[in-house]
């Protein structure tokens, strides 16, 4: 414990949670399914701010706490460089996210939508971004970016962990969203390895 290193698990688990979220929302841009992971987990809370704000402050929290664990307990047991080690680490986090998380957000989005929750976040109190791609337009205006372009229609975005493509997004092959979650998972322990270093 004398070489844990806080400061920098903290900050390899920064870097690498926001490395795995550019590479989840960059994911359209390669042709791939979309993987709305911060509005997912926001949703679960409906505390009457963004969901956006509320899933990013979930998932920061997660890498940063799965980063401290990685460097208190598996950065000495796990064997090879340090980004394999990182990598290796991030299995376990995306065999519980595909078994575990999946099944649970999906009960508990079934209590609470992401369609109600972005309904909350474009209420006049909201921030709405200029964008007219974003996900976060107005509910009453079109989005051009979205698969379904019906005026007032909330697009649904596909859940990363779940077994089937989530309704209002082009049908994905459920091996095709935890292929795109493992490749997440695995960005994000392979940064944590190599950018944790412990105390000499």
């Amino acid at each position: 414990m004398k070489s844990l290193n806080v400061g920098s698990a903290v900050l390899a688990g920064v870097v690498g949670t926001v490395a795995m979220t550019a590479l989840m929302y960059a994911a359209p841009l390669m042709g791939l399914p979309p993987m709305d992971l911060l509005l997912a987990l926001g949703s679960l809370l409906p505390i009457g701010i963004s969901p956006y704000l509320v899933g990013g402050l979930m998932h920061l929290a997660t890498g940063v706490i799965l980063a401290l664990l990685y460097a208190v307990v598996f950065e000495r047991l796990l064997p090879g460089p340090q980004w394999l080690r990182g990598a290796a680490f991030s299995l376990a986090p995306w065999i519980f996210a595909i078994t575990l998380m999946a099944p649970a957000m999906a009960w508990l989005q079934g209590m609470v939508s992401p369609a109600e929750a972005r309904a909350m976040a474009n209420q006049e109190e909201a921030w709405k971004p200029a964008n007219p791609c974003s996900p976060r337009a107005a509910a009453q205006v079109a989005n051009p970016c979205a698969i379904r372009r019906n005026a007032g229609t909330a697009v649904k975005p596909a859940n990363p962990c779940a077994a089937t493509a989530s309704e209002g997004t082009e049908a994905a092959s459920p091996w095709v969203l935890r292929m795109m979650s493992l490749m997440a998972h695995l960005l994000y322990g392979g940064i944590v390895g190599l950018v944790y270093q412990r105390r000499a």
